[in-house]
């Protein structure tokens, strides 16, 4: 019986060989198998590229720093960045939904926002990790969250569903609270922190929501930045 080969560009192809090319081991992992089995080897392997940088947060916090970060903290976050942007062009094409996804747009569109937190206000780095949760973790699970569940469609995109925006909600505000929480400094509540972010990520959903053209990770990232600071100022004067 013959069969049909596909174009080695193509993205049909790719898909194909991405179920050897993910490791063997991360797909024996139960919960990764059933996402797996769900939405498919290749959008999985995209929501976790997409996913991972919410770490850096997390490790920050096993690194003692103060308030302005000082140029150590910022070149290594710099360092880190770049690192992540050049490596994710350089696969892009692996996890690419079509031949002509702009790369460019989506991979700089995710780090910009987080930089420009980051460099323009080094004093407030809960605002710059918030950000990047958003993005990672909200962001990430909407997409996730949309293709696991399914269900109603959003009556001003019906490109989304309503399940995806929640998940993005929810996830996303649960992540970044306890990012901004952990990273503010001078130390906030529970109740301060889970208002700036809630705010920013309903905000960020809303706009993700939206059937606008491009990539939109550099809209999410910048609302919830912008947001985030304008509730942050609002709340805590500072």
């Amino acid at each position: 019986m013959s069969q049909t080969v596909l174009p080695t560009g193509s993205v049909k192809a790719r898909t194909r060989n991405l179920k050897t090319a993910t490791p063997s081991l991360l797909l024996e992992l139960p919960i990764l198998r059933q996402i797996a089995a769900k939405i498919g080897t290749y959008e999985l392997r995209r929501r976790l590229v997409h996913m991972t940088p919410v770490c850096l947060p997390f490790l920050l916090w096993y690194i003692p720093h103060r308030d302005p970060w000082g140029p150590i903290l910022i070149n290594s976050v710099l360092a880190i960045t770049v690192t992540m942007v050049t490596l994710a062009l350089w696969r892009f094409s692996t996890i690419a939904r079509t031949d002509h996804e702009d790369g460019l747009s989506a991979v700089f569109g995710y780090a910009i926002p987080v930089l420009l937190c980051v460099l323009l206000l080094p004093d407030r780095g809960e605002l710059a990790m918030m950000t990047l949760g958003i993005l990672a973790l909200g962001d990430g699970s909407a997409t996730l969250g949309g293709l696991w569940f399914g269900g109603r469609k959003l009556p001003w995109n019906r490109k989304k569903t309503l399940s995806g925006l929640c998940c993005f909600i929810l996830i996303g505000t649960t992540v970044a609270t306890i990012i901004y929480w952990g990273e503010a400094r001078p130390g906030v509540t529970w109740t301060s922190a889970l208002l700036v972010t809630g705010l920013a990520t309903l905000g960020a959903g809303l706009m993700e929501s939206l059937s606008l053209p491009g990539n939109d990770n550099f809209r999410v990232g910048s609302t919830a930045a912008v947001i985030g600071a304008i509730v942050q100022i609002a709340i805590l004067g500072r």
